[in-house]
C-alpha cells in the first residue's frame, strides 16, 4: 500500500555533496560548492536553485546562521484612511512607496527580509521589520552552514503581507481603511548571524532575539 511520502535525495545538483538539512527544512545550502536550493515538488529531483548569501558580521564571531527570505517585492497603495495628527506612511509603506499623507498611489521597488524557521510571531514581526529596513545597508560574505529554513517562498509572502499591515497598525494614527497590491519577485536566501545568550540564540547584528537554540525544546 502506498504511505503517500517520498524519499528525497538530498544531494547538490551542481557537485554531487551531501546536502545538511534538518527534518522540516525546504531550503538547503551545498557548503562545497557554495550553492543554494529551495524544495520544489515540480523541478527535477524537487531541488529548485535559488541564490544564497550571508549577512558579515565584522566585529564578532557568528555561533550559526539562521535563514531569512529576501523577497523582492513592490507595494501599490490604492487608499489609506486614517484619523489623528499622525496620519501618515511611518511604517513599512513609507519604507516601500516613500508616500506622504495624501497619496493614493504610489509604487516602490525593495525588498523583505523575512525569517525562515519558526518563531514566536511578535519575534518573527521585529526580526523582519528591522532587518528590511536595514538590509540595503549590510555587508555580505560567504557562508558555511545554513539549516532550519522550513518556510518556502509562499510563506514568505504570507508573512511579508502580515508585517507590512504590522507596521502600520502599530502607529499613533487611527488606520481605517486600508487598500494596497502587493507584488513580489524571485526570492533569495540570506544567512543572519546568530550568538549564543544563556540557552537563547540572539541575531549578532542588533540583538533581537531569534528563539531557543537549535536542538533545545521548550
Amino acid at each position: 500500500m502506498a504511505s503517500g511520502f517520498s524519499l528525497l535525495l538530498l544531494d547538490c545538483k551542481n557537485c554531487g555533496a551531501p546536502l545538511a538539512g534538518e527534518a522540516a527544512d525546504v531550503v538547503f545550502y551545498c557548503t562545497a560548492c557554495r550553492s543554494g536550493f529551495r524544495y520544489d515538488p515540480v523541478a527535477p529531483g524537487h531541488l529548485a536553485p535559488v541564490e544564497v548569501a550571508f549577512v558579515a558580521t565584522p566585529h564578532r564571531a557568528a555561533d550559526g546562521y539562521a535563514p531569512f527570505w529576501v523577497l523582492p517585492a513592490g507595494v501599490q497603495i490604492l487608499n489609506r484612511e486614517a484619523a489623528g495628527l499622525a496620519a501618515t506612511f511611518n511604517g513599512l509603506l513609507n519604507f516601500f512607496t516613500g508616500a506622504d499623507a495624501d497619496a493614493r498611489s504610489h509604487d516602490g521597488q525593495r525588498s523583505f527580509v523575512l525569517p525562515a524557521f519558526p518563531l514566536p510571531i511578535p519575534e518573527a514581526v521585529d526580526l523582519a521589520l528591522r532587518y528590511t529596513r536595514e538590509f540595503p545597508t549590510l555587508d555580505e560574505l560567504l557562508g558555511e552552514r545554513l539549516t532550519g529554513g522550513v518556510y518556502g517562498r509562499e510563506d514568505a509572502r504570507k508573512l511579508a503581507e502580515y508585517v507590512l499591515l504590522a507596521s502600520e497598525v502599530e502607529q499613533s494614527d487611527t488606520l481605517r481603511d486600508l487598500e494596497y497590491v502587493l507584488s513580489a519577485g524571485e526570492p533569495r536566501l540570506l544567512g543572519v548571524p546568530w550568538v549564543r545568550d544563556r540557552g537563547l540564540r540572539r541575531d549578532a547584528i542588533f540583538g533581537l532575539p531569534m528563539g531557543q537554540l537549535p536542538g533545545q525544546g521548550g
